[in-house]
Order: structure tokens, then C-alpha cells, then sequence
């Protein structure tokens, strides 16, 4: 064994607005990393943390969003989003969906898990790390260490997967570069596979309830949309569950509200589509109670509700082709075989059901820049802080420079 760490020999103090702070003293949740062993074979270092004993003082906990003393959370004031009388719109409709829906917790799993090796040369840091957000990662740990960004340097050359869980630098991150940095000398840590569910975190649990009032040919008058997220005991992750509902379907009347409750848990993450999956499960399983209610074919009823423009701002959308992606994909799927009757549908002796759901995720531009350097034999080198997910952007780069300079 080369070293055993602990809170005690912490190295730098982590921004009081970082909830990731490795080997804390405080135990806020089951699978916690509590102390470091550095050993100089990976079996040593295994053998080594299973003979580390911790004593805990046990007080209250929260475990989830139904606990009892979890309370109603904390009021998310800029995720409100209302226009018109909701209320009293939905009090006045003839028909009227109010549905309770839950999401549980959502773990990335990635297949390669978690890992990193840290390098310290001075006050210079080299991390070889999957990064799906260079230049953030490298940020969170000059503020970790108190050095300047320009003294972080990340390696990413590929990903394993992340789906959202490699977009942040986590608190192992922060331990092998404290190891590091006490030794003298490179630190390889990687998360074991059970780690991935505790070490990091996933899609948040939810609660989510919508109501909607709409006359008998289905037109919508009314959404009232309420969503409560959980979070960490000191740690804030806000899910925006209203984000899809809010500009999936025209109406004159709209009222969003959210809630974040903290829970013993790892602090939740970024995961696929974050706020906007959660938000477009909840608002179209309400469309279709809506659609088999007033007995309107699921398709029919949300072209009836087809927002033309954004509901709340009246500006034009940047682009939305939904209703020809309605058109094509009913087409193709053949939907008019569909039969409204539960259980009327049968491949062989199997039941089946057909059924449509939309959603929509936010454009998101910022500027980009790279550098490109003609070597002395006439090769091109081309440098950028852009990572490759699996959609090809190394190869995109290199045939781009290639076109651009002939």
C-alpha cells in the first residue's frame, strides 16, 4: 500500500457551489466515497479498501420522494410559466383529465465505466479522462486545486459511452488528482461497476401531475401541470419538468409549477434529454386520456392541438415539422389500420397496441472555434476541444480541413 486518505489530508477546497466534495466528513447517502486507498497493483488496492473500517453516527434520513418527512420541497420560482386562467378554465371545461404520473430513478450505465488518470507536473495538471465537456471539466478542477485554466489539461480521445454521466468532473476525479498530488506521482482510478449506481448520478425520480380541460371535439382550453423533482441533501439538480409542456399544444390557459425535494441520495445528473423526458412522458400520456375520453383518435388530437406558434411568447417557431412528420410517419406505419378498442389488436395470438407520442428539445448554439496548423511537410494538424460521441466529428473534422484547403 502507497497511501490512505481520508477527508483529513484533503487537498484544496472544493467552490461552496460544487456539490461533488470527495471524502467528506458529513454522510449524506449510501455509496458515498468516504476514503481512498492507493496501492501499487489494482488486487492490493482491492484487498486493501475491504480491510477499512468505518464508524458511523446514524441520524434521520430521507430515502425518496414518498418519505413522510420529505416534505413539499423547495418552490423552483423560475420553472413557473403561466398565461390566462388555468384554474378556471379547467373548473369550467365539459371534459377533464387529471392524472398522476411517477417516474423512478434512471441510472447511464455506460459500458465503459468511469476512470481517469491524473498527472501533476508543478501546478500543471494532465487528467486522461471520457469527457463529454472539455473545457468544463478542466474548469472544475482548476477551481478545485486553485490553479489557472490554463494549467488544467484534459484528454479525451473517446467516450464508452456517458449519456449525460460524463459531462461533469465527479468527486473520484477529484480524489486520484488529490492522490496525485500528495504522492508525487500518476494515479490510474476507475469505478467499479457497482459504483456507476452510487457514485454519480442519474435521471432524478419525479412526481408529476397534469390536468387538462378541453371541450367535447377535443380542443384543449386548459393544462395545469405540476412537477416535483428529487435532489441531494446538499446538492441542487432541478429537472424542468414543464419545459415540453409548456410548447407541445396550443392553449389559452397554462399554469406550470415546480418543487425540489432533498433526498439522501448522490446529487442527479444531466441523462439523455434531461427535463424534457420526463416533461414529454408526463403531458402526452395526459393527451392520450384526453384523446381515448373524448373518444378521438390519439393522431387526430394533438393535430387539433398543434401549436402554429409558441403558446405563451406568439413567435414564430425556428423551425417545426411535426405535423409532416405526423403525415409521414402515419403513412408509413400504416396507422389508419389502427382500431380504438383496447385489446382489438392482434398479431397472431399475441395483443398489441399502436400508439403515438411527440416530444422536442431545445436548440442550443454557441460559437466554435478550432485551430489548424500547415506542418512543414505539408501535413494539416487540426485542434479543438470538440469530443466525438459516436457521431463521427473527428472524421467530419478532418474531411472539413481537407475540403476547405484542397
Amino acid at each position: 500500500i502507497i497511501s490512505l486518505r481520508t477527508a483529513a489530508d484533503w487537498f484544496g477546497t472544493p467552490p461552496p457551489d460544487k456539490p461533488y466534495c470527495p471524502l467528506a466528513r458529513d454522510i449524506t447517502f449510501s455509496g458515498q466515497h468516504v476514503a481512498a486507498v492507493v496501492a501499487e497493483t489494482f488486487e492490493r488496492a482491492v484487498a486493501a479498501a475491504a480491510l477499512v473500517k468505518v464508524s458511523y453516527e446514524e441520524t434521520p434520513a430521507i430515502v425518496d420522494l414518498s418519505d413522510a418527512k420529505a416534505g413539499d420541497g423547495i418552490a423552483i420560482d423560475a420553472m413557473t410559466k403561466e398565461w390566462g386562467d388555468a384554474q378556471g378554465a379547467f373548473a369550467s371545461a365539459p371534459v377533464r383529465i387529471c392524472a398522476a404520473y411517477n417516474t423512478p430513478r434512471e441510472y447511464q450505465a455506460p459500458m465503459e465505466p468511469h476512470g481517469l488518470i491524473a498527472r501533476w507536473e508543478g501546478d500543471h495538471l494532465t487528467v486522461w479522462e471520457p469527457s463529454q465537456w472539455l473545457d468544463g471539466m478542466a474548469r472544475t478542477y482548476a477551481e478545485w486545486f486553485g490553479v489557472p485554466f490554463e494549467n488544467v489539461r484534459l484528454v479525451s480521445p473517446y467516450i464508452g459511452g456517458g449519456f449525460g454521466s460524463k459531462a461533469l468532473a465527479l468527486s473520484h476525479g477529484a480524489v486520484a488528482a488529490c492522490a496525485a498530488k500528495m504522492l508525487g506521482r500518476p494515479v490510474r482510478l476507475v469505478m467499479t461497476r457497482p459504483q456507476t449506481f452510487t457514485g454519480y448520478g442519474g435521471r432524478a425520480a419525479t412526481r408529476q401531475t397534469v390536468t387538462i380541460g378541453a371541450d367535447v371535439q377535443g380542443k384543449i382550453q386548459s393544462i395545469v401541470h405540476r412537477g416535483v423533482n428529487e435532489t441531494s441533501i446538499d446538492g441542487m439538480w432541478v429537472e424542468p419538468l414543464g419545459s415540453v409542456t409548456s410548447i407541445m399544444y396550443t392553449t389559452p390557459n397554462f399554469s406550470s409549477k415546480q418543487n425540489v425535494v432533498r433526498v439522501n441520495s448522490v446529487v442527479p445528473g444531466a441523462m439523455r434529454a434531461p427535463g424534457e423526458n420526463p416533461s414529454a412522458f408526463g403531458i402526452e400520456s395526459a393527451i392520450d386520456e384526453l384523446a381515448y375520453e373524448v373518444g378521438i383518435d390519439p393522431l387526430e388530437i394533438r393535430l387539433r392541438n398543434y401549436a402554429e406558434q409558441d403558446p405563451h411568447a406568439k413567435k414564430a417557431w425556428s423551425t417545426r415539422q411535426l405535423r409532416e412528420a405526423f403525415a409521414a410517419g402515419a403513412e408509413r406505419f400504416g396507422w389508419s389500420r389502427r382500431t380504438p378498442e383496447p385489446r382489438s389488436m392482434r398479431d397472431g395470438n399475441q395483443l398489441i397496441g399502436w400508439g403515438v407520442a411527440a416530444g422536442t428539445y431545445p436548440v442550443r448554439r454557441a460559437y466554435g472555434e478550432a485551430l489548424v496548423r500547415i506542418l512543414a511537410d505539408g501535413s494539416v494538424e487540426v485542434e479543438s476541444s470538440s469530443i466525438d460521441m459516436g457521431q463521427g466529428t473527428y472524421t467530419i473534422l478532418a474531411q472539413t480541413a481537407a475540403e476547405t484547403l484542397g
